[in-house]
């Protein structure tokens, strides 16, 4: 029994082992350094197939012999190749230029007349200095897995080792089998070991990325979700951001997986049963809603998902985002605000002036009627009409204050000095009305303001703090700094506004009172806005107070005396 052909045979099928993982793994990946690696093996196979199981007489040949060296340094470009491509490092130019260089020096020696042992030598220690290399390479990889690297990495030095005496072992000697039947298992050895460090690195890579995508979604802002429908409905994973958003807990959601639908507003429970109701065609479309959060704030939300089905082409599932909108609500509605108060301000600008010179005519001639002594009995309903004349004219002068045409003259002045100035009116207001006014001004810079635009403003307000106290109560009227901003205060101690009429205030026409305009509030924030000034409000049962604060930047205060 021939012992050497045998043991390259094993040399051979060691090396096919390689090839059909490498070309596994490239199949089932597309990874690219895994088909440079089955290329490179796949050329040492033919080697081994065509040359070392000696069928052709390539020794004695010199094209023989060349076509086997070109063989070898492809192999060793590529298999060079590929494990640069695996640690993720462009090929070094070094290797390009000496497998070249050693190619064309082994050729040169092909041509002369000396035994093959000195011929093969070169490309022999090219192949050892490579698979040194490339173990060393995987031993010092400190991002590979641990346990696959050091089995790759020492079946390639020892590899590479017995390769470094395969010139000086004589034909038909004892240890060549022995060799031969080594390096197919050493191989064999590398293929398992490339395997395990495949599997494992992109194991690795795969809970990498999972902590990475947990991360992301742990650390977002909205709040994410995935819900199973079916069997039975189990919410299965909500974000950490759900207790920012609706205080309640994830647990608190794990626990009672009604709890979502508890805390919908009960305005908006019938769009969610309609969202439901016709699921998966609603899926597509935003749905947006409120919800009542732990501490009782209303919360308006938008919520989008994706769908996910079983193989049978069954709903099972719902993935999705819970955003927080009410910024761009409130956004929204001032801008819906400013659309009507513009609107308005047209209205006012057109036909205002119309109207008054006829209602001007039409009260000065009730006047003039009043007088004569026939009409003396209908005196008290001339003065009605002439009342609901002036009151109509009063809703024609704040149409006229909504006017988008309007210019503001702003000039430094004292905040402070136009609310002494206007305190005591306000305070002869107050008392009629059985409220006590008081002032607490503290030293707040000059400001660019139009003075009889602060008044109105200011007048407004106070006016709306005295009718909240029907039956008395405590106006206060304060200025101080926040921020570097200057703020103005009107608080009264009246009942609060309700939540529902929160939203609403500052729409044109839009009041509580049973003689109201509904233009008072859009006048303030329209002076507001032409001020670069915004409006605040703060209310509960013990009273309201509107805070507005001038952004407007600040001179530098005056030194206390």
């Amino acid at each position: 029994m021939n012992y050497t052909y045998l043991s390259v045979i094993g040399s051979l099928i060691g090396t096919i082992a390689i090839v059909l993982i490498s070309l596994y793994l490239y199949v089932l990946y597309r990874k690219r350094y895994m088909g440079i690696w089955a290329i490179g093996w796949l050329i040492l196979v033919i080697r081994h197939a065509i040359m070392d199981t000696g069928y052709l007489p390539w020794k004695q040949s010199f094209l023989g012999l060349t076509f086997y060296l070109l063989l070898t340094f492809i192999y060793v470009l590529l298999i060079v190749w590929s494990t640069y491509s695996f640690i993720n490092k462009p090929l070094n130019k070094f290797w390009l230029y000496g497998a070249a260089g050693s190619f064309v020096i082994s050729t040169a020696l092909n041509l002369l007349p000396l035994p093959l042992t000195y011929k093969l030598l070169l490309p022999i220690y090219v192949c050892c200095i490579a698979g040194i290399w490339i173990g060393l390479t995987f031993l010092r990889n400190q991002e590979l897995p641990i346990f696959s690297r050091l089995i790759t990495g020492y079946a390639y030095l020892l590899i590479s080792l017995i390769n470094f005496s395969a010139p000086f072992i004589i034909p038909g000697s004892w240890v060549l089998p022995w060799g031969y039947a080594l390096g197919g298992i050493l191989r064999l050895t590398v293929a398992i070991g490339t395997l395990m460090l495949y599997f494992e690195k992109t194991r690795n890579a795969l809970s990498a990325k999972e902590l990475q995508y947990r991360h992301l979604a742990e650390n977002a802002i909205d709040v994410i979700y995935y819900y199973r429908l079916l069997p039975p409905a189990t919410l299965e994973y909500v974000s950490p951001s759900a207790l920012a958003v609706t205080g309640y807990t994830p647990t608190e959601y794990y626990a009672n997986n009604r709890l979502i639908f508890t805390i919908i507003h009960p305005e908006d429970k019938t769009l969610l049963g309609d969202f439901i109701a016709n699921l998966p065609h609603t899926l597509s479309t935003p749905l947006t809603l409120r919800l009542l959060c732990k501490d009782k704030n209303t919360l308006w939300v938008e919520h989008k998902c994706l769908p996910i089905y079983d193989k049978t082409g069954h709903l099972i599932a719902v993935e999705g985002i819970i955003r927080d909108v009410s910024q761009r609500k409130k956004l929204e509605q001032m801008a819906s605000t400013f659309d009507r108060m513009n609107m308005v301000g047209s209205m006012a600008a057109t036909v205002a002036h119309e109207i008054r010179n006829p209602m001007t005519t039409v009260r000065g001639y009730l006047q003039f009627l009043e007088r004569k002594e026939k009409y003396q009995t209908e005196k008290e309903n001339f003065r009605l009409m002439i009342e609901e004349i002036d009151r109509a004219n009063t809703i024609i002068r704040e149409y006229l204050a909504l006017s988008r045409e309007k210019f503001v003259s702003l000039e430094p002045c004292s905040l402070n000095h136009i609310i002494e100035t206007l305190f005591p009116l306000i305070q002869a207001d107050a008392t009629s009305s059985k409220v006590s006014a008081s002032l607490t001004l503290e030293n707040i810079p000059d400001l660019p303001l139009d003075k009889n635009e602060i008044r109105q403003l200011l007048l407004n307000l106070v006016r709306n703090g005295i009718e909240a106290m029907p039956t008395g109560g405590k106006l206060t009227i304060r200025t101080f700094l926040d921020e570097n901003k200057a703020v103005l205060s009107v608080s009264d101690q009246g009942s609060g506004i309700p939540p529902d009429m929160l939203e609403q205030l500052g729409t044109p026409f839009f009041t509580t009172k049973e003689n109201g305009t509904g233009l008072g509030l859009p006048i303030c924030y329209q002076i507001a806005h032409r001020h670069n000034a915004s409006i605040k409000i703060d209310t509960s049962v013990q009273g309201t107070t509107f805070f507005v604060y001038f952004n407007h930047p600040l001179q530098s205060m005056p030194p206390e005396l």
